[in-house]
């Protein structure tokens, strides 16, 4: 049975897509990987230059019966019935969110549809990885306690904003740049997700 991991968040530009495409990226080096885009703009079904396996269209119950050691699912930037649907054969929910108030503010939803699957399905996972970051000093004490007071924990991995992420799609993925912090970023957020799930 391969293992899930869903990538969510109802509010749109919190970097899904792009975390979705590198995580698969370094995942497959060990595992057999894909990744299943559900966004109907098809940001990851779209990109040719990869060397990725990237799906769409898969009726969630049959997610779990493909012949992959791990499926990633990348999630419109809204709440849907397939977003429930999808929540309940995971085993793990990444949450990316920028650190601001207004973000911690808007992803009560998300983590509300997760704690109901979390009733439902006794293996899900979650964790909000702080995505997007601009300077690790500006976050307040104030927005990391109001991360860290949600049902969902608060992931030790802080992703920053840098130019590489953002080209990652076009060039082929991070693990291409010569960006070694963000290569460590990414390598440190699979670890962190990898070591929930085992």
């Amino acid at each position: 049975m391969a293992k899930i991991i869903t990538v969510a968040h109802q509010k749109g530009g919190v970097g899904k897509s792009t975390l979705t495409l590198n995580l698969g990226l370094l995942f497959q080096a060990k595992l057999k990987t894909a990744i299943i885009d559900t966004d109907l703009q098809g940001s990851l079904i779209d990109l040719k230059n990869i060397n990725l396996t990237v799906l769409n269209n898969i009726p969630a119950d049959e997610i779990p019966l493909m012949d992959f050691d791990l499926i990633l699912i990348d999630t419109p930037p809204y709440l849907s019935d397939i977003l429930r649907e999808l929540l309940l054969i995971s085993d793990f929910v990444l949450v990316p969110s920028k650190a601001g108030f207004f973000d911690a503010m808007a992803i009560h939803s998300t983590l509300g549809l997760i704690n109901d699957a979390m009733s439902k399905n006794g293996n899900l996972k979650s964790g909000i990885v702080l995505n997007m970051i601009k300077n690790s000093s500006s976050i307040t004490s104030e927005v990391k306690c109001l991360f860290n007071n949600s049902s969902t924990p608060l992931l030790n991995t802080m992703i920053h904003d840098r130019v590489s992420f953002t080209r990652s799609p076009m060039t082929g993925g991070i693990l291409n740049s010569d960006d070694d912090r963000a290569i460590e970023e990414i390598y440190l957020l699979a670890e962190e997700i990898l070591n929930k799930i085992k």
